[in-house]
């Protein structure tokens, strides 16, 4: 019971009425508070309290100040007693509250398959629930035990029917092809175990096995909307409920059961996939930068001497160069500046600035060319990037520029505005991906550009800036918010 009450709830709750001190005139002046205690507290709960205990002192005061009588006496009542029983059978008759009949157990499962599991209550959260129709239907309220066997008889039936819907769906071709799955000697290349592992390393095999599952989910034709329109709870626990069995268990299902919960599992395992080869990508473009900039910088470092007092060695040398114009570099600079200190000059200027930086994107360039290329296209030609700002509309269009030039052998093609630049193009790669040809003319090195477009795309896939169809992670921001936001913001904050 809760202890704070404001003076409008003590009002609403805990006030008696005409009608009920009425009934106090059949029982002795001692009874009183308890009488009217159990009373108060069944029109709000719907039980009777255990003990007087867990009442708390707010109300009880209020209650007392109605009656005018003796604090103590509430003390004095014997919760237990005959008498505390006859009060309680008396209360359920003045409040019209009966047993609850075999009708009212059918009408329960209805409201319980309707209403509540649907909303992916389990059968524990779901007591509260009853307990709140019981009290508004003016039935008795059972044992906690007998409750929780009927609720769970109750969801078993729900659950049922949600199996055949699901597996109504499926497609004869799609269980010849689930049934083959489940096989342990399968002839097909994609099994139960398979689908179920992780996608490992960064690899050119980690990613060819991630699409083949794709693929093989994509075969099978399932109605997603089916499954979409299911509460997120409960899918969760039947996606847990399939990931704990094997091929053997599940195969022992009844047929219903088991290929709704096949179902259930390439729902969720088809984003889970997406998901993996997203994370793949992201991966594999920041593995790109990274390394190169770890190998940039060890080869710089390895013979690299940072020179102090650079300026005054520059002033140096333009005073003797000023003061001795007609002489050669070797007779008025080397003596100020020796041939190794110049040298180390020009490697601490490579080792910062521009130069470092298309230092860098050669190596990245390497890499991307003689590896990482024939991982990538494959991944970005599985998926469908989408984004809901048309700000982040440039990436995409040049996601869509890759695919279609994928097969070409071209290696520069002509800066034109089909080519989107702005919002893709990092400024400090501009030079290298936007070349200057012997005419003037601007183009576009293909290899450069696609690395910028990757890094643009990382970038906006890690803050949902563009998301993936069919994914979890990454899926459309728009639905990490219940759909009923809008309406119940207040509820949800």
């Amino acid at each position: 019971m809760k202890q704070l009450w404001d003076a409008d709830e003590l009002g609403e709750h805990w006030s008696l009425t005409f009608e009920e001190l009425e009934l106090l005139k059949t029982k002795p002046e001692k009874n009183y508070l308890g009488f009217c205690i159990q009373l108060k507290y069944y029109q709000f709960y719907g039980s009777f309290p255990k003990e007087k205990h867990e009442f708390a002192d707010t109300p009880l005061q209020y209650i007392v100040e109605q009656l005018e009588i003796d604090y103590s006496s509430y003390w004095e009542y014997e919760w237990q007693g005959r008498s505390a029983q006859r009060h309680r059978q008396e209360i359920l008759e003045y409040l019209g509250i009966r047993k609850s009949s075999t009708d009212d157990k059918a009408k329960l499962t209805v409201w319980l398959c309707e209403t509540v599991f649907p909303n992916g209550n389990t059968v524990k959260e779901s007591l509260e629930y009853v307990y709140e129709w019981l009290h508004s239907n003016k039935i008795d309220r059972p044992t906690e035990k007998q409750l929780e066997r009927e609720i769970a008889a109750a969801y078993n039936e729900f659950e049922s029917k949600l199996f055949e819907v699901f597996s109504k769906y499926i497609p004869l071709s799609s269980i010849n092809l689930i049934d083959d799955c489940l096989e342990d000697n399968s002839e097909v290349d994609i099994n139960f175990s398979l689908l179920k592992s992780d996608p490992g390393r960064i690899s050119l095999d980690s990613v060819l096995k991630e699409i083949a599952k794709l693929d093989f989910i994509n075969s099978l034709e399932l109605l997603d909307s089916q499954l979409s329109t299911v509460n997120s709870k409960i899918i969760d626990r039947l996606r847990q409920r399939i990931l704990s069995e094997t091929a053997w268990e599940v195969r022992r299902h009844p047929v219903t059961i088991r290929y709704a919960l096949m179902s259930v599992f390439f729902y969720t395992r088809k984003s889970e996939i997406i998901d993996s080869l997203i994370e793949l990508f992201v991966q594999i473009v920041h593995r790109l930068s990274a390394k190169a900039e770890r190998r940039v910088i060890k080869s710089l470092v390895k013979d690299f001497k940072k020179i102090h007092g650079k300026d005054a060695l520059l002033v140096r040398i333009a005073e003797a160069a000023l003061e001795y114009p007609d002489e050669t570099v070797k007779d008025v600079v080397y003596p100020i500046a020796g041939e190794q200190t110049l040298a180390n000059i020009i490697k601490e200027h490579k080792a910062s600035g521009k130069g470092y930086n298309k230092e860098v994107h050669n190596v990245i360039r390497s890499s991307y060319g003689s590896h990482y290329r024939r991982m990538v296209p494959k991944i970005l030609d599985n998926m469908e990037f989408r984004s809901n700002n048309q700000a982040h509309r440039p990436v995409l269009d040049a996601l869509e520029w890759i695919r279609l030039h994928k097969d070409s052998k071209q290696q520069y093609y002509l800066l034109s505005e089909s080519i989107p630049v702005d919002g893709v193009i990092r400024p400090k790669w501009y030079e290298t991906t936007i070349e200057v040809d012997d005419k003037g003319v601007e183009r576009v090195n293909r290899i450069n550009y696609e690395i910028c477009v990757l890094q643009a795309l990382r970038d906006k896939l890690r803050c949902k800036e563009i998301w993936v169809s069919g994914a979890d992670k990454y899926r459309n921001p728009d639905e990490d918010l219940p759909q009923d936001f809008n309406v119940n913001r207040t509820f949800y904050y």
